[in-house]
């Protein structure tokens, strides 16, 4: 069986979204890394190399250093954040929703890219901010978040009232 029959198996349609949102996870998740995969690019290829080495040479190595080792922590942030999107992504969502969750994902990738290239400092550390605080207020505030949440803990109720 090929992987695309594979694909066509456990995706009921693989239309892009329907009128009412994302029929199949896989496809707004694919979507989703697309997004941030271009926004990274996208962050880092804003500030071109003789940009930043001027920046470098007035404002200091130490600086330059201290601002990168911040910008490549909060990718861990960023991480954090999109697994959590991920997560949430494994139910149906509508395609005003998922739009909702990929621009925050999209400011938070650029963001660190921008910050890294040392000319973009503050439209980086906006764009790294608000698109965190964003994605968590739409996954806090989302019903399907709710659902799925109640789902696992009455799984594991389940599961530990049958063994004892």
């Amino acid at each position: 069986m090929s992987f695309a029959a594979v694909i066509r198996a456990q995706t009921p349609s693989a239309r892009f979204p329907s009128r009412d949102g994302f029929e199949t996870p896989f496809i707004a998740k694919t979507l989703l890394l697309a997004v941030i995969a271009l926004a990274t690019a996208g962050g880092m290829l804003v500030t071109d190399s003789a940009t930043t080495v001027r920046v470098i040479a007035s404002a200091g190595g130490d600086w330059a250093n201290l601002l990168r080792a911040m910008a490549a922590l909060k990718l861990f942030f960023a991480g954090a954040a999109t697994a959590a999107v991920l997560w949430r992504l494994g139910a149906p969502i509508s395609a005003t929703r998922w739009g909702g969750y990929a621009l925050a994902a999209a400011a938070t990738w650029a963001g660190p890219g921008l910050i890294w290239g040392l000319a973009h400092i503050f439209l980086g550390t906006l764009l790294l901010h608000g698109g965190l605080i964003a994605t968590a207020v739409l996954v806090w505030r989302d019903p399907a978040t709710r659902t799925r949440l109640s789902e696992i803990i009455a799984r594991r109720r389940a599961s530990s009232r049958a063994r004892g």
